[in-house]
């Protein structure tokens, strides 16, 4: 028998929530209904700033970074909570991402092969600004206007309290500088002229021209490299050879323990897929890090008549299912992996309670195909938890944390289980071992946010769904409560806007 204090969760299902970006969440908001209204927030308005609040440091770390301080000459691998100071340098590796709080209310996701400097202020009351030497960020600004300036060589981008995405690139020795608004103003410039844009603009920075506008972007597109790809291939699916399966041995364990970052990490570096099954392996791996690109381009080099090409598609069928992209087959399912990435496009549809109920059966027969599939048990406790079934969720996660227990999503749920049932300190160290494991994983941030909240610890709680909702940007369901912290935190203005944002993502 369900737990009946879950009962909001289904109502909540039925209305226009389920209409957002809810992948590998769908667990989540019914919990958060039970956080935020059964056990109340009780935010303290926010209090004025210390003076370290507005220390630069390393949230999270996908694969290596690295620094070199202000006056050194050699690079060295960092690590989370380093503080950043002017003069400093951060770079990202390859298949690399990196978090960084920039302020109080500022947090800047980079993409891999990214670098950029951190710059003075140069205003009393300003804050240090960056310059973007080259790769990508994407950048969650709620602070006050004009209180971070970004730079390249070449421009300049005045931050009026914003969201956009920037992009630094190397065309013939000479730099190419796109930025598109996610929402709010911008003023991009160099020395041929300025150029205002604003929510859904997007202006490019040619060599030695000056600042144009270009046609509308597809924000998905933008920022597919910032999304969170959960793991979907069955290992069973892939038939290995004895020499890959021996030289792929650390690898191929922690995927089945859950651990993507680990299983990308023990990858051999510079190693060649020697089968269609290895490149199916790597490409997954890669999407694990959002690296969709490369993910497309292994897949690309896969012939259309190899036996691996469902596998192919499952991928494909995953990646669409993130960005709100039409499903790349009409293929059914009949493999344990097709079936789970089918369930997770189920669901990405949204089109009612039945999306739920035919992505629900969907896990569940990718758990029946493969009892051992960790990934799949976990789907299915997450969808179980979602319809407010808490013993058929705690069954299903068990199993999942039996099969893999280093899967940062069944630590999350395990978290959000316990605050169901208002077992506070022990879901706030789930949540904790969760962001451990994988730190890009927002439902982690945003279950340890509410405890944290709920616990009376106002101003972490609210850093933590602000990491959260930046980590993930395009899901509503972190907007929204981020809109409610701001909100019970005395930040009308705040709360206001991030609660449009949100309904703009979910109409």
């Amino acid at each position: 028998m369900a737990d009946n204090r879950l009962g909001p969760i289904k109502l909540l299902f039925c209305g226009a929530c389920q209409n957002v970006n809810l992948l590998r969440a769908s667990f989540c908001s019914g919990v958060l209904v039970l956080l935020l209204a059964g056990l109340a927030l009780n935010v303290a308005p926010a209090a004025e700033r210390n003076a370290g609040e507005d220390e630069i440091h390393i949230v999270q770390i996908q694969g290596t970074a690295e620094i070199m301080s202000s006056g050194a000459r050699t690079w060295v691998l960092t690590q989370t909570n380093q503080v950043l100071h002017p003069g400093d340098r951060l770079r990202t590796g390859s298949n690399s991402r990196v978090t960084l709080r920039w302020s109080d209310q500022s947090v800047v996701p980079f993409g891999a092969l990214t670098e950029v400097e951190v710059l003075s202020p140069d205003k009393s009351d300003s804050l240090p600004g960056m310059s973007l030497i080259k790769g990508i960020l994407s950048f969650f600004h709620r602070d006050k206007p004009g209180r971070i300036r970004m730079l390249t060589h070449g421009a300049t981008a005045s931050v009026e309290g914003t969201e956009f995405v920037m992009r630094v690139t190397e065309e013939n020795g000479r730099e190419r500088v796109l930025l598109a608004v996610i929402d709010g103003k911008v003023q991009l410039s160099n020395a041929h002229g300025t150029l205002a844009l604003t929510n859904s603009q997007q202006g490019v920075i040619e060599p030695g021209q000056t600042p144009a506008c270009t046609p509308g972007f597809i924000a998905n597109n933008l920022l597919q490299w910032c999304f969170y790809y959960p793991g979907v291939l069955d290992l069973n699916d892939a038939s290995f050879s004895l020499d890959e399966a021996q030289a792929l041995t650390t690898s191929l364990a922690a995927y089945r323990a859950g651990d993507l970052l680990a299983a990308l990490e023990n990858y051999p570096a510079a190693r060649q897929p020697a089968s269609g099954a290895e490149r199916i392996y790597h490409a997954a791996l890669l999407l694990a890090v959002g690296q969709v690109e490369q993910t497309e381009s292994e897949l690309a080099a896969l012939p259309a008549t190899n036996q691996n090409a469902p596998l192919a598609i499952a991928l494909r069928t995953l990646i669409a299912a993130v960005k709100r992209d039409p499903r790349p087959t009409s293929r059914n399912p009949q493999l344990a992996t097709e079936f789970l990435a089918a369930s997770y496009y189920e669901q990405s549809r949204a089109t009612g309670e039945e999306s739920l109920k035919a992505a629900l059966d969907l896990a569940r027969r990718a758990t029946t195909l493969s009892p051992q599939f960790g990934f799949a048990w976990e789907r299915v406790a997450e969808l179980e938890f979602g319809f407010g079934r808490a013993d058929e969720a705690s069954h299903a996660m068990d199993k999942s944390l039996q099969m893999s227990p280093r899967n940062a999503q069944a630590l999350a749920l395990k978290g959000f289980l316990l605050a169901a049932r208002n077992k506070i300190g022990e879901a706030t160290q789930w949540f904790e071992r969760a962001i451990a494991t994988d730190a890009a994983l927002g439902n982690a941030w945003l279950g340890r946010g509410l405890c944290r909240i709920r616990t009376g610890e106002a101003a972490a709680g609210r850093k933590d769904l602000l990491v959260a909702a930046a980590l993930e940007p395009q899901r509503s369901i972190l907007r929204s409560y981020l809109g409610k912290a701001f909100a019970d935190g005395g930040e009308a203005k705040l709360a206001d806007r991030e609660l449009q944002l949100a309904l703009r993502l979910d109409p």
